[in-house]
C-alpha cells in the first residue's frame, strides 16, 4: 500500500505532526504481518492513501429533531448548531486539543492509520461537553473527493458533564470512499459520555474507525459501535481508566453479509484500582463475509480491586462465512476480578423446525434469530430515540439480506 504526497503535509500541531509521518513512514500501513491486523489485508479492499486533493463539496442533509445537530461532510464541517461547542483547530483552542491528544498520547501508538490523522493534521476539531447535551453527529461521505479523507475529532468532556452522542456514517449512493476517522476523549472527574456510533456505508466503500477515551475519578464512558455496511470496516477501540471509580463500557454488534469483512480490535487499561470495564461484541456473519475480534484487557499493578468482563459471540449463518474472536487478558494486579469468553456458532436444526412448524420459512427464521442475538448489546443504549434509530436500522439491513 502506497501513501501518496507525504512530504506536502504541514499539520499545525508541529512536532506531534512531524513525529507521526516520520511513524508513517517507518510502519508503512497496516497488512497481515502485524499481529493486530493478521486477519485483515487493507491493501485489498484500497490500495493508496492519497488526501492530497481532498475538496469541499455541497451535498444535501437533513436536520433531526430532539437533537442538537452537527454535519461533516467528507472530513468538513458543514453545519453545527449555535448550541454545540464546537470548533475547528486554531489558536484559542491548540492548547486544549494539544491537550486531549497528550492524554491519549500512549492509545493507539502502534496504529499506523492513526499517525496518518496526525501526519497531514487537516481537519481537527474541538467539542466541548458542558452540563447535558444530546447530539447527532452526520457524517457524509460522496463521490466528489480524493481517495482518503482523513479527520480528527477531539471530545473534552467536562466536570460533571452528562451527554449522549449519536454518530451516523453514511455514503452516497455512488461514492467510492475510503475513510481514516478518529476520535480522541478526554473525560474529567464526574463526567458521563455515551456514544453510538451507527455505519451504513454503501458497498463500495471502506471504514476506519480510531476511538480512544482516558477516563478521570468518577467518569463514565459508554462506545456502542453498530457496523451494518461497507465493504471493509476496522474499528480500533481503546481507553484508559485513570482514575478510581472510572467505568467504561465499550461494546458492539456487526451484522455483514456478501463479501463484507470487519475487524475490531480493542485494548482496555486499568492503571487505577476500584475501576470497571466491560465488553460485550457479537457478530452475525451470512454468506461469504468475515467478523474477526480481537480484545485486550491489560491491568497494571497497582489496579488492585478491579473489575473487568469481556464476551464475544459470533453467529455464522452460511458455510461460506467465517469468524475469528481472540479474547485475552494481561494481569499484573493480584486482587482483581476479571472474566473473558468467547463462542462461535451456527443456528441448531432444533431451532428452524420450530419456526418451520408454526409455518415460519428457514431464511425468515434465521433473520429473526439473527436479530434476537444482536438486541442485548443495543439494550445498552439508554437513550431511547437513539436506540429506536439503531434498532430500525438493524432491522432494514436484516429486511435486505
Amino acid at each position: 500500500m502506497e501513501i501518496k504526497e507525504a512530504l506536502k503535509y504541514n499539520n499545525p500541531v508541529g512536532a506531534l505532526g512531524e513525529f507521526s509521518l516520520n511513524k508513517v513512514q517507518s510502519q508503512g500501513l497496516p497488512n497481515q504481518r502485524n499481529e493486530k491486523w493478521k486477519y485483515s489485508d487493507l491493501a485489498k479492499f484500497f490500495p493508496e492513501m492519497d488526501i492530497a486533493g481532498q475538496k469541499k463539496i455541497q451535498t444535501k442533509y437533513d436536520l433531526v429533531e430532539g437533537f442538537n445537530n452537527l454535519v461533516f461532510i467528507n472530513g468538513e464541517l458543514a453545519h453545527a448548531d449555535s448550541s454545540i461547542q464546537l470548533s475547528v483547530l486554531n489558536d484559542d483552542n491548540l492548547k486544549e486539543i494539544e491537550l486531549i491528544k497528550e492524554k491519549n498520547t500512549k492509545l493507539l501508538s502502534d496504529e499506523s492509520v492513526m499517525h496518518l490523522i496526525e501526519a497531514h493534521g487537516f481537519n481537527q476539531y474541538l467539542l466541548k461537553l458542558e452540563k447535558e447535551n444530546k447530539i447527532y453527529i452526520q457524517h457524509i461521505y460522496s463521490d466528489e473527493f480524493a481517495n482518503h479523507t482523513g479527520y480528527h475529532l477531539h471530545i473534552h468532556g467536562l466536570k460533571n458533564s452528562t451527554s449522549d452522542i449519536l454518530e451516523s456514517h453514511k455514503t452516497t449512493e455512488s461514492a467510492k470512499s475510503f475513510t481514516n476517522f478518529a476520535k480522541s476523549v478526554y473525560l474529567e472527574n464526574n463526567a458521563n459520555l455515551d456514544i453510538t456510533y451507527l455505519q451504513e456505508l454503501n458497498s463500495q466503500s471502506s471504514i476506519i474507525n480510531n476511538t480512544r477515551a482516558v477516563l478521570e475519578r468518577d467518569s463514565q464512558f459508554k462506545s456502542i459501535t453498530i457496523d451494518l455496511g461497507a465493504i471493509f470496516s476496522r474499528n480500533n477501540m481503546a481507553a484508559t481508566l485513570n482514575g478510581e471509580n472510572a467505568d467504561v463500557t465499550i461494546s458492539g454488534v456487526y451484522n455483514l453479509n456478501e463479501n463484507q469483512h470487519h475487524d475490531t480490535y480493542s485494548f482496555i487499561s486499568h492503571n487505577s484500582p476500584h475501576s470497571y470495564s466491560h465488553q460485550l461484541y457479537k457478530g452475525v456473519m451470512k454468506d461469504k463475509s468475515h467478523g474477526i475480534f480481537t480484545g485486550l484487557i491489560k491491568v497494571e499493578k497497582d489496579a488492585q480491586l478491579i473489575e473487568s468482563e469481556q464476551l464475544n459471540k459470533n453467529l455464522v449463518l452460511h458455510k461460506g462465512a467465517h469468524a475469528h474472536s481472540r479474547p485475552q487478558l494481561e494481569i499484573f494486579a493480584d486482587d482483581v476480578k476479571c472474566a473473558h469468553g468467547s463462542t462461535t456458532g451456527q443456528i441448531s436444526e432444533d431451532e428452524l423446525f420450530y419456526f418451520n412448524a408454526r409455518g415460519i420459512p428457514s431464511d425468515k427464521a434465521r433473520k429473526i434469530l439473527a436479530r434476537a442475538f444482536s438486541t442485548d448489546v443495543l439494550l445498552k443504549i439508554k437513550d431511547q430515540e437513539i436506540f429506536k434509530i439503531c434498532k430500525d436500522a438493524l432491522a432494514k439491513k436484516e429486511g435486505n439480506s
